[in-house]
């Protein structure tokens, strides 16, 4: 019975320290799952940091790549206005386009770092001050432009009235010129055709029928013209036979009214205005026919007068 006892003692006594070995192990695994826990909570931040840092990295390189398409569409734009740049503006024009590309060619790398963003966004605002500089020059030439193609169209407009004018001005002179050549050329106040045959001694008689005349003797007179030049005058005769030729004999050419026609005749006079007669005698190489010769006097590039006989 006694040793009943003490075994029976001996295991109340082992039980306790069971109990604290548990508790012991029960807190250490306490202890790893809170550290695993805080672990994953450092590591979620620290991603989750990460990744907005990403995202936020990226947004700025967007807007800075959409800031960079705007600034360059105003330069396309300009460029379509086809404005003529001068030497210092179409290379800032140049130098625009070549920070463009740079700024460009560093976006597209997706790794940039903060402090590469915001160098980046510093080049963009120094870009937007050079484009605005830019495009105020390119507005002021265009306005310069504009007040030279004013200007330009109302000298053209000017020059276009002096030369209307002075077009109005040559025909009115070229009218005047005309109308005064005519008023100083010479008109005669009579004329008498007569046919005439020679005969001894140096005599003439007037004859009517045509196989007995030997030339036709024109008897004139010039009216009185003080416009009218003082001195020799070309005097152009055409003789119109009955059949309606013009009798001609070295076919001469002269000018009337600008157009150039064939002469029987050619002589000249002395003109004096003091209303002397005058006499010009015209021979037939082929002979005279029956029927009425009509013959014009010209002088002056224009008609002097004319008068007709019958032959028999």
């Amino acid at each position: 019975m006694q040793e009943i006892h003490t075994i029976q003692e001996t295991g109340f006594e082992s039980k306790p320290a069971e109990v604290r070995k548990d508790s012991t192990k029960i807190y250490f695994f306490v202890v790893a799952i809170v550290a695993l826990l805080a672990t994953n909570v450092y590591f979620y931040i620290k991603y989750k940091n990460t990744g907005d840092k990403v995202h936020e990295l990226t947004d700025e390189r967007v807007n800075m790549q959409a800031e960079i398409d705007r600034i360059e569409a105003e330069l396309d734009r300009l460029t379509d206005e086809n404005v003529v740049l001068s030497t210092s503006l179409k290379a800032a024009q140049d130098s625009v386009r070549t920070t463009i590309v740079e700024l460009r060619t560093q976006l597209a790398q997706h790794n940039l770092t903060q402090e590469q963003l915001a160098n980046a966004q510093q080049e963009i605002s120094q870009l937007k001050q050079q484009v605005l500089k830019y495009l105020n020059e390119v507005g002021n030439l265009r306005n310069q432009n504009a007040q030279l193609t004013s200007e330009r169209d109302e000298l053209k407009q000017e020059v276009s009235s002096s030369s209307n004018r002075v077009a109005a001005l040559e025909e009115e002179n070229t009218d005047l010129t005309g109308k005064v050549r005519l008023a100083a050329a010479l008109k005669v106040s009579g004329i008498s055709i007569n046919g005439v045959r020679d005969r001894s001694n140096n005599k003439q008689s007037v004859e009517t029928k045509a196989r007995r005349i030997d030339k036709f003797q024109i008897n004139f007179t010039i009216a009185d013209n003080p416009l009218a030049q003082i001195g020799m005058h070309d005097v152009y005769v055409r003789v119109i036979d009955p059949n309606g030729n013009l009798r001609t004999i070295d076919n001469g050419l002269f000018e009337v009214d600008g157009d150039q026609i064939q002469y029987t005749y050619k002589t000249a006079i002395d003109f004096a205005n003091d209303g002397a007669d005058y006499i010009i005698e015209w021979k037939d190489t082929k002979g005279f026919q029956k029927g009425t010769y009509t013959i014009l006097l010209y002088a002056d590039s224009t008609v002097m007068g004319q008068s007709s006989v019958v032959l028999k």
